[in-house]
């Protein structure tokens, strides 16, 4: 490992203990009692609040009790359902997708959580509307998979911090974290940073007097000026 690499593995070390010293994640408060519901969760989650994301839910099980009535629905009494979670039109799509995947047997959810990680994950992403990030939040939630993956908020705050590369992508990025993240911390360093993306590094107008990193930020400077 060069000197540059284990630098660069000391500051994201250092960022993730900060982070989740801030904001204190409690993974136990996200619990699921079925997959598919929780694989819907997870899409309805894209781009949107917690509450929200609660309330959407709550209409959306109300709604429908089985993958098989969501695969059976028509699309806009799913898009009523999911309304409180935003982008409803898009989401609403993939998840009657998904459903009617599962229930014609591409896939058997409970079976993927049971098998190895590359294996799981690769089944889950040739469901169509399931991706490298949806996989590894499914999996990183539902069976406590040690993954730490990557989202819009995570990607802003490194990119700012000088870490991820304008050229990396979600899997050189989750490489480049994981490999300095200790897998016991991986679940808290995802809901941390995520928290400090929306609250401290946000995309509009950051609150850099207020960040903890503003002296290592290359991007403190520039936003400041701004």
């Amino acid at each position: 490992m060069s000197s540059g690499e284990a630098g660069e593995r000391e500051k994201i070390s250092m960022v993730v203990d900060r982070v989740i010293e801030m904001f204190k994640p409690d993974p136990a408060r996200i619990q699921f009692d079925d997959p598919f519901y929780a694989l819907v969760s997870i899409i309805l989650s894209q781009n949107t609040s917690t509450k929200n994301v609660r309330m959407a839910m709550e209409r959306f099980r109300r709604r429908f009790n089985s993958v098989e009535a969501v695969a059976s629905a028509s699309l806009k009494s799913i898009q009523e359902a999911i309304k409180p979670a935003g982008l409803w039109r898009m989401k609403a799509a993939r998840i009657k997708l998904i459903a009617r995947q599962i229930t014609e047997g591409r896939i058997d959810l409970e079976s993927v959580l049971l098998m190895p990680y590359p294996e799981a994950r690769r089944i889950l992403m040739s469901l169509e509307g399931v991706g490298p990030k949806t996989a590894d939040v499914f999996l990183m939630f539902v069976r406590g998979e040690q993954v730490l993956p990557i989202d819009t908020h995570i990607f802003r705050v490194m990119r700012r911090l000088g870490i991820a590369r304008e050229k990396d992508g979600y899997e050189a990025l989750k490489s480049k974290l994981e490999s300095a993240v200790e897998p016991g911390k991986r679940i808290l360093a995802h809901l941390a940073l995520i928290e400090f993306g929306r609250k401290v590094c946000i995309a509009r107008n950051p609150k850099c007097p207020e960040c903890p990193f503003s002296r290592i930020c290359p991007s403190s400077e520039v936003h400041a000026q701004g």
